[in-house]
């Protein structure tokens, strides 16, 4: 995070070339397409779509691979993985390098749907709203941080134009009361529901 607010800190400056406080702005074609048209703005949403399906699919295969049982276990034990003869500090590097890679792609195709991108983008806030979608969504699956972040920027239009000075409150209390009420996230909940249907239907079945 201090890495980051420093950069953030530097690209305000104007001599760096990225447009100080303005950033880059003005952006009207892509490869040659106008980015105004209805075409290109489908095209974008549908190309976002595909990244989001791939990107899924690709942290479901590491997740389900060596790599990522072991990428659990650093996480759960880092020491005795250690210890047993794995390089820990390559196995944090490929999943930091993947996830920058994703991280890339977002950018890239997030900055031509909206038009600009400044140096605000480097704000701490930002990392952390990516902990509350994780967190809302829930934890230790894939598929909760897409709900959590799919909820939480519903939210975030919302209420940042009926509520603009309250919303970072609101994000917080949402963070707030998930991590003590629904720990496991609305993914934990959808599990919970399951199970009990599963349940109820089992002992239906036994009564019959």
């Amino acid at each position: 995070q201090a890495l980051t607010y420093a950069l953030m800190l530097a690209f305000f400056r104007n001599e760096m070339g990225f447009g100080g406080n303005n950033g880059l702005t003005d952006f009207k074609d892509l490869l040659g397409f106008d980015l105004q048209a209805d075409a290109t703005r489908i095209g974008l949403f549908l190309a976002s779509a595909l990244a989001l399906a791939l990107g899924y699919w690709a942290c479901r295969w590491i997740v389900t691979s060596k790599l990522g049982r072991v990428a659990v276990a650093v996480r759960d034990a880092e020491s005795r993985v250690r210890f047993i003869g794995y390089r820990v500090d390559r196995v944090k590097l490929a999943i930091w390098t993947f996830s920058a890679v994703l991280a890339g792609v977002a950018g890239a195709l997030y900055v031509p749907q909206v038009g600009i991108i400044n140096p605000g983008e480097f704000s701490p806030l930002n990392s952390i709203e990516l902990v509350v979608w994780v967190a809302i969504g829930g934890r230790a699956t894939l598929y909760g941080a897409v709900i959590g972040a799919v909820l939480v920027n519903y939210g975030k239009t919302v209420f940042t134009g009926a509520f603009p000075e309250a919303w970072l409150f609101v994000l917080g209390g949402l963070f707030v009361l998930v991590t003590v009420f629904l720990p496991a996230g609305i993914a934990g909940l959808l599990t919970m529901l399951r199970r009990r249907r599963s349940e109820s239907e089992t002992m239906q079945e036994a009564g019959a």
